[in-house]
């Protein structure tokens, strides 16, 4: 009798979805140039902010993909006019969420992103939220995964494209690099991410 009890527990052990959790910290930096004009007047608005990161994605062989994200940047934003410049600090905080389907070595996902920027000036401080609505694939294979999305699709002027790479070492520790770049030629902007971390 015991025999046949065991029996299905090993059918089960077998037909179990494998799952793979990865949590990743990350170093995270973003750069952004923009000249305009303004009653003939030319401005030159740049930054550069630099901060830090965590993620978490959760892989299964055959169901729900699920990923979030947190990251705060902080930095000097510049401000010229008639190369008359001024600087002044800033901070962006982002969150993001994504859901997918795994199908094979393949996993399309949709997902969401805040973001809140801060500028602070001599007087006041100019704060600007924004939601985003992002879609993309990661591919599978051996021990790389690979992610393009594109990210702002509700938003011509910010949409950008983005590209990622996940490396396992030993089957524990991973080690991934992420850069995002405007779709826009007006504005030269992009962001970079360097990230370790391990699976379990």
């Amino acid at each position: 009798m015991k025999k046949l009890l065991v029996l299905p527990l090993v059918l089960l052990s077998f037909c179990a979805i494998a799952e793979e959790r990865i949590i990743l910290g990350s170093y995270e930096r973003e750069s952004s140039e923009h000249n305009y004009e303004i009653v003939r007047v030319g401005i030159e608005s740049n930054f550069t902010l630099d901060g830090v990161g965590a993620k978490l994605f959760n892989f299964k062989d055959n169901g729900l993909y699920l990923g979030v994200g947190f990251a705060y940047l902080f930095g000097d934003r510049e401000f010229c006019v008639w190369s008359r410049c001024s600087f002044y600090d800033a901070n962006e905080t982002l969150l993001s969420g994504e859901i997918g389907r795994a199908l094979g070595q393949w996993t399309p996902f949709v997902g969401t992103s805040f973001t809140r920027s801060e500028v602070k000036y001599r007087h006041d401080n100019n704060v600007e939220e924004t939601w985003s609505v992002n879609a993309g694939l990661w591919f599978e294979f051996n021990t790389f995964k690979l992610r393009g999305a594109v990210t702002d699709l509700e938003d011509k002027e910010n949409r950008s494209i983005f590209g990622g790479l996940m490396f396992e070492v030993d089957n524990t520790y991973i080690v991934g690099a992420e850069i995002e770049m405007l779709l826009d030629n007006d504005k030269d902007r992009y962001s970079f991410s360097f990230q370790i971390g391990r699976s379990f």
